[in-house]
């Protein structure tokens, strides 16, 4: 399905971003000199089975919508490496922030992981070289079939319209071949990019049935609106991400 960004000229106005908003005075009272963790914040999963609807728990109240639209107010990666290639309850061994470094989690390898060859790949106490390790014979493609034995994922911070903060969600391996050029096609930063996020049924190589995320482009904000979402999500949000993942408990995405 076709992620092109059709050209818009759409300008939404996100009235709590207005200069010294009272949105920031809430979010600075409310958080109370404690830093923001992704804990803290509402995560949207992928439905399963080619599912098409998105399901929004938020304190018990659930919002089904075929379409989820909001401001993108911060973009993260992440990298993980498990244990075996049909996780369930195992925690993974390594996870990375940046897949750049990746940082070691659990020392439980189970029975598929060499030992010897995550050695190679390591670069300090308990940190790897995602990078090197994500495109190796081991743990790259051919490593388990035609996918990678690592996994590596997108998460947005999407800042719908009348909320105080972002909800998370996750794109999943499946959804990147949409994601990643639909990102690198906005004609602003992603600050000032309202996008909407649909679902499509797919099936993965293995033929079971996947809900793939397709983004498109709503609109944007001003450049002043923009600009505030900078300074009072996305500057917070991005040091919240970079945090280095110690002891990190992280779920399995779907396909």
């Amino acid at each position: 399905m076709s992620t092109a960004i059709a050209t818009t000229e759409r300008t939404i106005d996100y009235p709590a971003l207005a200069p010294n908003s009272r949105q920031a005075r809430i979010i600075a009272a409310n958080l109370d000199g404690e830093p923001m963790t992704e804990m803290d914040l509402v995560k949207v999963a992928t439905p399963l089975g080619g599912s098409t609807t998105w399901n929004i728990d938020i304190d018990g109240n659930v919002e089904s919508t075929d379409e989820i639209v909001g401001l993108l107010v911060a973009v993260a990666s992440r990298g993980v490496l498990w244990p075996s290639a049909n996780p369930t309850e195992q925690r993974p061994i390594l996870v990375s922030h940046d897949l750049i470094t990746g940082y070691r989690v659990s020392d439980d390898l189970g029975s598929e992981i060499d030992p010897e060859a995550l050695e190679k790949y390591r670069i300090g106490d308990r940190r790897y070289d995602w990078a090197a390790l994500s495109t190796g014979p081991e743990f790259g493609f051919g490593s388990s079939g035609a996918s990678k034995r690592v996994k590596e994922s997108r998460i947005l911070a999407i800042l719908r319209q009348g909320e105080t903060w972002p909800i998370l969600v996750t794109v999943g391996p499946g959804s990147l071949r949409n994601w990643v050029p639909f990102k690198k096609r906005l004609p602003c930063f992603c600050w000032e990019a309202v996008v909407g996020l649909r679902l499509t049924k797919a099936k993965g190589a293995s033929g079971n049935p996947y809900s793939q995320i397709v983004p498109r482009l709503v609109g944007m904000v001003t450049e002043e609106q923009g600009e505030v979402a900078r300074k009072t999500y996305t500057e917070n949000l991005d040091v919240m991400f970079a945090r280095p993942p110690v002891g990190a408990t992280v779920t399995v995405d779907a396909e």
